[in-house]
């Protein structure tokens, strides 16, 4: 079975944007991740944080949404890995993702 690892840009059947996994290697080790959704219509800010990444099909461009968390179970969902972002780029997208949980 196909796995998915951190920073992996994935189809997943039944949703019409891509989402970029931001879950670790061993979360994902049990065929489930964490991704948020990259969307296209979505003006970047604070938390929508804008990509470009270059795929083997073409390039990607769009806003990663930080706040929509999706718990995706990729056991029963059917998934194409459509490239990966290079783990050097993923430290903005952690550090909104950990921002949205700090205590002030």
């Amino acid at each position: 079975m196909l796995k998915a690892e951190q920073g992996d840009i994935l189809k997943i059947v039944g949703l019409s944007w891509p989402v970029l996994v931001i879950s670790n290697n061993r979360f994902n080790e049990i065929g489930e991740v964490l991704a948020c959704p990259i969307l296209s219509d979505v003006k970047p800010n604070a938390v929508h944080l804008p990509v470009y990444i270059a795929l083997a099909s073409g390039e990607l461009r769009g806003t990663v949404v930080c706040e929509q968390v999706k718990h995706l179970d990729l056991n029963v969902r059917r998934f194409a890995k459509l490239g990966s972002m290079r783990l050097g780029d993923l430290p903005d997208i952690s550090d909104t993702m950990t921002a949205l949980f700090e205590c002030i």
